[in-house]
């Protein structure tokens, strides 16, 4: 993934240790399943702002989202993600 080496290029720990171990054990680009890191990352964010959709990999579509606020959580379903923030959240009410 374009993301991972850009971040890697720019002294990201994970994703220098993930091209490591990638070139060691799998020697390709496979990076499925295997580059945790937060979303909020900045590198992360700046990535994707500078590759668009080259920042993608075969499973992913990544973009950006604004914070509206300091808290969200990933919602996710079958490998399908959404951002959810409080205000975004229809509380029931008693």
């Amino acid at each position: 993934m374009e993301a991972v080496r850009w971040m890697a290029d720019r002294g990201h720990v994970e994703a220098n240790r993930v091209i490591l171990r990638d070139r060691k054990i799998i020697g390709g680009n496979d990076w499925f399943g295997q580059f945790e890191v937060d979303r909020h990352d900045a590198l992360l964010v700046m990535a994707v702002e500078a590759l668009g959709a080259k920042a993608s990999g075969e499973y992913a579509e990544l973009s950006v989202y604004t914070l509206e606020g300091n808290r969200y959580y990933i919602d996710e379903y079958d490998g399908s993600e959404a951002v959810i923030e409080p205000h975004t959240i229809n509380w029931t009410e008693v």
